[in-house]
């Protein structure tokens, strides 16, 4: 969603109104990495909610890099690996030349299955993401989670006058906006995925996976896919296994002759 519309630019109150015209004065002494919480945190204080996070997206890289996350660690993984392509602020972001977009979770946006279903598995039941656009293809991106759907409209309100704010702030903590660029996400594996080939090595069903783990099914397959496209796009569990274990090996070699010797 573009930000327009007679409904983005209502507000409830006055009080309210000079409630963000408080927070527009906090953030600019927002300065370094560990202030981007006060950024999201600002939020929950008109509009609760769960989980929140903040990032930036680099269009010409297409590297999304988070400042600030309350979200559950392993779904922050799993979204920073793949699901942010599908994420349709990111689309946009990449698709227009709007300055500032949105969208939330409802039925007349497209989001792979898998996508919802995982959002579901981790109890996510509502969330809404907000683009900004900056110089050099560099782009701020804010999330935000279980919060009542009825504050939906407000929500985006709040967030359709406070992100340009929001994006100024956030470049000028990291010091992005001095050329410095997201560094490119890890290529190996992470703990979780690492303990989920461990197991597959040794035969485990996708589903006993799932019970070792105490993890939904759809998250360990999740996973899976991940990792195929991580070890060079392999196509199957058996393939992924001996990437990885050929991988593991090389990686064992220098401190297996240091023995030797």
């Amino acid at each position: 969603m573009i930000f327009r519309g007679p409904e983005s630019l209502q507000y409830p109150s006055r009080k309210e109104f000079q409630r963000l015209g408080e927070i527009m004065h906090q953030v600019r002494s927002v300065e370094t990495e560990p202030q981007l919480a006060n950024l999201t945190s600002a939020i929950g204080q008109l509009i609760p909610h769960q989980f929140s996070g903040c990032g930036v997206f680099n269009i010409p890289k297409r590297v999304l890099q988070m400042g600030h996350t309350t979200y559950n660690t392993e779904l922050h993984e799993l979204y920073m690996s793949q699901g942010f392509v599908t994420d349709p602020t990111i689309q946009l972001l990449e698709q227009t030349q709007v300055s500032t977009v949105s969208s939330e979770d409802c039925p007349d946006i497209t989001v792979p299955k898998e996508v919802t279903n995982l959002k579901l598995d981790f109890g996510l039941n509502s969330c809404l993401s907000v683009g900004v656009r900056g110089a050099l293809g560099l782009c701020t991106y804010f999330a935000f989670s279980n919060f009542d759907q009825k504050l939906l409209w407000k929500l985006r309100s709040t967030m359709q006058i406070l992100a340009p704010h929001f994006h100024l702030a956030y470049m000028r903590a990291t010091s992005w906006s001095e050329g410095r660029l997201p560094s490119p996400p890890r290529v190996g594996l992470t703990a979780r995925e690492e303990e989920i080939m461990r197991w597959v090595a040794e035969g485990k069903t996708n589903w006993e996976v799932s019970v070792i783990l105490h993890v939904s099914l759809n998250t360990v397959k999740f996973h899976l896919k991940n990792i195929y496209q991580k070890l060079g796009g392999v196509e199957n569990r058996w393939s992924a296994v001996a990437q990885w274990q050929g991988a593991s090996s090389e990686l064992l070699l220098p401190d297996f002759h240091k023995k030797k010797k």
